[in-house]
């Protein structure tokens, strides 16, 4: 038992919880669908600060990204034919 409320009371409050829930889920569905069909403003023009730089020479294990296995196939020269 959970305090000193009755079994009665309790069945009472999950009802009204569950109702609350029911009532819920389509006004958060419905806020999602408004707020996803409307425009969003896009950024402004991003100002190229000098310490903003991008990075231009490879990475210290070569020119392909750590998990790009198609690249890493490439390097190593080529497919294995099947």
């Amino acid at each position: 038992m959970s305090g000193a409320v009755s079994h009665e009371e309790e069945v009472k409050q999950m009802g009204f919880w569950k109702n609350v829930t029911f009532a819920a889920i389509p006004v958060c569905i419905g806020v999602a669908i408004w707020d996803l069909s409307h425009a969003h403003p896009h950024d402004h023009e991003q100002i190229e600060y000098p310490y903003m730089h991008i990075r231009t020479k490879d990475f210290p294990w070569g020119p392909c990204s750590l998990f790009d296995t198609h690249c890493w196939e490439e390097q190593k020269g080529g497919h294995d034919e099947e």
